[in-house]
């Protein structure tokens, strides 16, 4: 397996001072605490940011998950160690956050392809590309190069609205295409069965998680129905039929307040593309804050209605007023 290493933006691109200073905050963090268990909650209580969005900011000013980037630090310090002295390796392996000298062995051979005793011993070595910039990853481009993002509009959801949803989980090869698909599956049989479908005024999923990769099994796709509300306009009246919940059906409430609303026409394959070019680009140039909700997808028509190239997509983010 290749080496992997995080893509730190150059201090040219125009991120608020704010938003550089929170997460460096969370970088400094992780330095400093190698040897102690790291993971996305703790470190988005140190950068004093929301969990649903530290994340994606996490990823898009560093260019990897945190779990990736804990991981390259706890290898560069080790390796760094193995190389510059005589210390135990259990020693070493205590010192970055591992265990036993076995766990720090087993993720230098699954991510490195090599051994402490190499490191050790100076042997040309995978490692010492850790710390080349040429091993830095491309952030994701379109065809025609950087895909950047640019509001539609700003919209605002009011109090008391609800959604009838149905969960599943699973990303694969960078999209939730299946478990949306399984999701709305259940959701719209259920609704097609208590003889609801020409209430749906709306077709949202909620995106509570952020994937931790690009076959991420654990990631979550709510996907949801709106009756008598229309979220692309804004007009109507929200109600909630009386129909059982079985399965993964629940009643969720959206959260109300302004959102920036993004346009993405294609297929649902090219989504992530959108979402990593507004927390890439949009957001740090903006200087808008995020609020603390979750971000939404708003289907304006569905492949039962549309060619994949003509499918329509709203990104909804929540933002501070």
């Amino acid at each position: 397996m290749a080496p992997f290493a995080p893509q730190l933006k150059p201090q040219t691109t125009a991120v608020p001072e704010r938003s550089g200073a929170l997460i460096s905050r969370a970088l400094a963090f992780v330095d400093a605490h190698l040897d102690q268990p790291l993971d996305a909650n703790t470190l988005a209580d140190r950068a004093a940011m929301s969990r649903h969005h530290f994340h994606r900011m996490f990823r898009a000013y560093v260019g990897c998950s945190v779990g990736s980037y804990v991981t390259w630090r706890r290898l560069q310090r080790a390796c760094a160690l193995l190389a510059s002295g005589d210390e135990p390796v259990i020693e070493i392996a205590l010192a970055v956050g591992y265990e036993s000298a076995q766990s720090l062995a087993k993720a230098l051979r699954r991510e490195l392809d090599t051994t402490p005793t190499a490191v050790r011993r100076g042997a040309a070595a995978p490692w010492t590309n850790l710390l080349s910039p040429s091993r830095l990853p491309q952030q994701a481009t379109s065809s025609k190069g950087n895909l950047t993002m640019q509001v539609t509009r700003y919209a605002s959801l009011p109090q008391g609205l609800v959604a009838l949803t149905a969960t599943s989980r699973g990303m694969v090869d960078h999209t939730m295409v299946r478990a949306a698909q399984q999701a709305f599956g259940e959701l719209m049989s259920a609704v097609g069965a208590a003889g609801l479908l020409p209430v749906v005024s709306s077709s949202v999923s909620i995106v509570p998680d952020d994937p931790k990769g690009p076959d991420d099994p654990h990631c979550r796709f709510v996907a949801g129905a709106v009756f008598g509300y229309a979220m692309a306009d804004g007009r109507g009246r929200c109600t909630q039929p009386e129909l059982p919940l079985t399965g993964s059906l629940a009643w969720q409430a959206l959260s109300p307040g302004r959102y920036a609303v993004f346009t993405h026409i294609g297929a649902y394959t090219g989504l992530h593309r959108v979402w990593e070019a507004i927390y890439r680009d949009w957001l740090p140039a903006s200087g808008q804050q995020l609020r603390d909700a979750p971000p939404l997808e708003l289907c304006i028509n569905t492949p039962d209605t549309a060619a994949p190239e003509d499918l329509h997509t709203e990104v909804w983010i929540p933002v501070q007023a």
